[in-house]
């Protein structure tokens, strides 16, 4: 949605900048690119269609109440991939949750108890840039719960 109204910003301001001033330079282009996450989920519930993983990513490391992710997707298959597509220039953190009681839609926060991960480096959220070296692999299981 960020991405959206970005977008919708920067075509409102060159409509109104006089003919022939608004000059972008090649170095000035700013280029979206993908981020794929393979997601390994390790403890003692089925990933099924019934029972997926979600995954968000998010453009701050603070994920937790009040952190709204840029993005979502899901899968039904363990070690499958989510690959998110256009996403802008900048730093991206991931997180996941198994939906070990089938009750979720991706339309809010885990519930409670819930299986989750967060892609992390030495107990910090490490954050992936989209394009070509924006690919991650996250392994999680029942360690760590939604509060």
């Amino acid at each position: 949605m960020k991405h959206v109204l970005a977008v919708v910003a920067v075509a409102l301001l060159a409509g109104l900048a006089p003919t022939g001033t608004l000059h972008a330079s090649p170095a000035a282009a700013v280029t979206a690119g993908a981020v794929k996450v393979t997601l390994h989920y390790k403890g003692k519930g089925k990933v099924d269609s019934s029972h997926k993983i979600w995954v968000w990513i998010f453009d701050t490391p603070n994920i937790g109440p009040g952190a709204m992710p840029i993005d979502q997707g899901s899968i039904d298959k363990n070690d499958a991939e989510v690959v998110f597509d256009g996403v802008a220039p900048g730093t991206v953190y991931v997180a996941a949750a198994f939906d070990e009681t089938g009750v979720m839609a991706g339309d809010g926060p885990p519930p409670t108890g819930s299986p989750i991960g967060i892609l992390m480096t030495d107990g910090k959220p490490s954050g992936v840039t989209p394009g070509e070296k924006g690919v991650a692999s996250l392994t999680f299981d029942d360690t760590l719960r939604m509060p």
